[in-house]
């Protein structure tokens, strides 16, 4: 990365896209839950309870999302901001490429493989 500034709001709107994206996962862990759910296990209410929590995951997933999408509207035009430090933190290469943006997307990396769980 080289250290130059981001737009705020193009860098808050790929937060929020990230936070959407991950609702819309949220919303198949649900459906795979409630089918494993229905179909091994007897009607066990501490089991419902708990894999409630998926629905409450995409919830607040959805909240986050709409919450910087409206940090990103409200941030003035043409703010720069330094995202360096915060995408170091990420610890998945394809987050951080995403929330990156095209402004300070690294150069494609060649020979490296990408595992599953990338």
């Amino acid at each position: 990365m080289s250290g130059k500034p981001a737009c705020l709001r193009e860098s808050l709107d790929l937060v929020a896209q990230e936070a959407s994206d991950l609702v819309a996962l949220g919303d198949q862990l649900q459906g795979v839950i409630s089918r494993l759910v229905g179909a091994s296990l007897p009607n066990d209410p501490t089991i419902l309870i708990d894999a409630q929590a998926a629905d409450l995951l995409s919830q607040r997933l959805s909240g986050l999302a709409g919450f910087v999408r409206a940090l990103a509207d409200a941030a003035p035009a043409g703010l720069a901001a330094d995202i360096e430090n915060a995408i170091r933190t990420l610890t998945l290469a394809e987050q951080a490429r995403r929330l990156s943006g095209p402004s300070l997307a690294p150069p494609p990396e060649t020979g490296d493989v990408m595992t599953f769980w990338d």
